[in-house]
């Protein structure tokens, strides 16, 4: 790959010495920390960071900077964070599997997903399908025989070469979405953007940006295609209802990694710090209020989380077929 994409940085102030039970041990950190997240600022990813870092500063008693590193589908940002020091200080997010599912389309062998150290993953979320409201549909079953009648004939999808690039092919072959034109956008927002202003009538979504879009009016949030629940559209259909689970694919957990050779005891302070704050009554209120997923996990299961991804897509993407279908598509 070539280049990182553009990037840029909102420090967070710490709020140091105030809170006793929060703060870390030992002599880390001493000085401010760098959160890097390999997406633009406003995305998914980033929001959630930018709820959770204020409160990881109070625990660490330390400045947090949330540095946007975005860039070929978030590897380019796990590029940069795997030559950053291995101290501690600079640390990142990667949305599991999604980033490895990237890393296996771009046919990279200079470094793997597994050489990062976990430290502890923070929320769910993934892909729902959105629907214009001119259409009058309401679950996936009104959507499939949309598209099967010759109503609507196009869908729109996040990039060429992107997971939910895959997950429209799925739709199609496995799940009878008989679209005829995929259509790529430059990511979720711009996706949200071409549906509701019906430029094409349907898409893929994450969660959090469907609750968005859908607050404009001009658009539902027909079927999910994660397997956990979403109190944000606690009605909407389920993809199980059609067909095996997709949340291999269609499910993200926001793993945090620090560089290869991070100490332990260190990955083990700032998964305490990301704990305190996913666990905030603030982040509890945040999480009610939005309908995002807080969800935490620790070290040892952040590392089971990276360690199964890459196996769990190559048990159920037909690569070979579908790095076909990116070149046809580019042509």
């Amino acid at each position: 790959m070539t280049g990182l994409g553009a990037t840029s940085a909102i420090s967070l102030t710490g709020m140091a010495g105030c809170l006793d039970d929060g703060q870390a041990s030992g002599s880390f950190p001493s000085d401010s920390l760098t959160w890097m997240i390999p997406w633009s600022e406003g995305g998914g990813t980033d929001t959630y960071a930018r709820q959770l870092a204020p409160l990881a500063e109070e625990a660490l008693d330390e400045s947090i900077e949330v540095r946007n590193e975005p860039g070929a589908g978030g590897l380019s940002g796990m590029e940069w964070l795997l030559n950053q020091p291995d101290d501690g200080y600079v640390f990142g997010t990667g949305n599991t599997p999604s980033w490895q599912f990237g890393w296996r389309i771009q046919g990279i062998d200079d470094w793997e997903p597994t050489d990062f150290d976990p430290i502890a993953y923070s929320g769910v979320f993934g892909y729902t399908i959105i629907v214009n409201d001119e259409y009058g549909i309401d679950d996936f079953g009104g959507l499939q025989d949309a598209y099967a009648d010759g109503e609507i004939d196009s869908f729109a999808f996040q990039g060429v070469g992107h997971d939910s690039h895959a997950v429209s092919y799925l739709l199609r072959d496995e799940y009878d979405l008989e679209w005829d034109t995929a259509v790529p956008y430059d990511g979720g927002g711009a996706v949200n953007e071409a549906v509701i202003s019906g430029e094409v009538p349907a898409g893929i979504a994450t969660n959090t940006s469907a609750a968005d879009a859908v607050d404009s009016g001009d658009v539902s949030a027909v079927v999910n295609l994660m397997d956990t629940d979403l109190e944000a559209f606690p009605e909407i259909d389920q993809i199980t209802n059609y067909g095996d689970s997709l949340s291999y694919i269609a499910e993200f957990q926001l793993t945090h990694v620090a560089p290869p050779g991070t100490p332990e005891e260190v990955r083990r302070d700032l998964a305490e710090a990301i704990e305190y704050a996913a666990t905030h009554e603030e982040t509890e209120a945040w999480e009610a209020d939005t309908g995002n997923i807080v969800e935490y996990g620790g070290l040892d299961e952040t590392a089971s989380i990276l360690e199964s991804a890459l196996d769990d897509l190559e048990a159920n993407v037909d690569f070979e077929t579908f790095e076909q279908r990116i070149e046809e598509d580019r042509e």
